[in-house]
């Protein structure tokens, strides 16, 4: 009887093994409504809820981490961080990373003060542009090399159309999702033309280092389930509607 206290006393005072954590690295600047921080630094939005869902299924702690967009991918790559949000087709080796399941599709479109006919895109006027620093644009990557658009860097979408809306640039190229979140909170006395036409479409995913193979089977069926009952519909909806405090 004492020797099985014992072994049952030395059991329970075995130190208990961790959960291994799964690391992902969330863009800063934020990007709403895919995913930004409240004030107590907690990540919000589209992709960190679903995350947060899934892995509470998942025998792994999440674990996230804000990090510029060039950093993620590198982290990505050496295994710094296990996953981050990136289109395969803005990715500088695609081959060494795994894809998700889509998570949102979004269309691109050039965003200007003044209305901008495809005959002035099109045409030789040295139009301006700004962009994201780090980004990799494959729908104008000819009129960049060929100086038809000249590039202006920025560290945020926000700063994008502040420095429109400051005569820094003639024209602005961003994501849907994100352009109508941010002229609805930040820019609602401004009016913007949307070009009529769209420049490009992408996939919102997450990229995955290859050693977690396994997990991502599950997590694309995780993502396929949340398009086919609504959720990730329902949470775009929601983040659309608010702003970070």
């Amino acid at each position: 009887m004492r020797n099985n206290i014992w072994l049952i006393s030395l059991l329970f005072s075995l130190p208990q093994a961790s959960a291994e954590t799964f690391k992902v690295a969330i863009y800063y600047p934020q990007v709403p409504p895919y995913m930004y921080a409240a004030n107590d630094n907690v990540p919000l939005g589209v992709v960190p809820e679903l995350l947060n869902a899934f892995f509470d299924e998942q025998p792994y702690e999440l674990e996230y981490v804000f990090e510029n967009r060039q950093r993620a991918e590198l982290g990505v790559y050496s295994g710094k961080y296990d996953a981050t949000v990136l289109a395969e087709k803005w990715t500088e080796e695609p081959d060494a990373l795994l894809f998700t399941q889509p998570i949102v599709e979004h269309h691109d479109y050039l965003y200007s003060l003044q209305p901008v006919t495809d005959e002035e895109l099109t045409a030789n006027s040295n139009h301006s542009i700004c962009l994201r620093r780090y980004y990799k644009y494959t729908a104008f990557s000819q009129q960049l090399s060929d100086g038809q658009l000249i590039r202006l860097d920025s560290d945020s979408e926000f700063d994008q159309f502040n420095m429109l809306v400051n005569g820094r640039c003639d024209l602005v190229y961003m994501n849907e999702h994100v352009a109508n979140w941010l002229i609805n909170n930040h820019f609602p006395d401004t009016q913007f033309y949307r070009n009529s036409v769209e420049t490009d479409k992408a996939d919102l995913t997450l990229a995955l280092n290859p050693k977690w193979a396994a997990l991502k089977k599950r997590l694309d069926a995780y993502i396929r389930e949340a398009h086919r009952n609504g959720l990730i519909d329902r949470s775009l909806a929601r983040h659309m509607r608010k702003k970070p405090h």
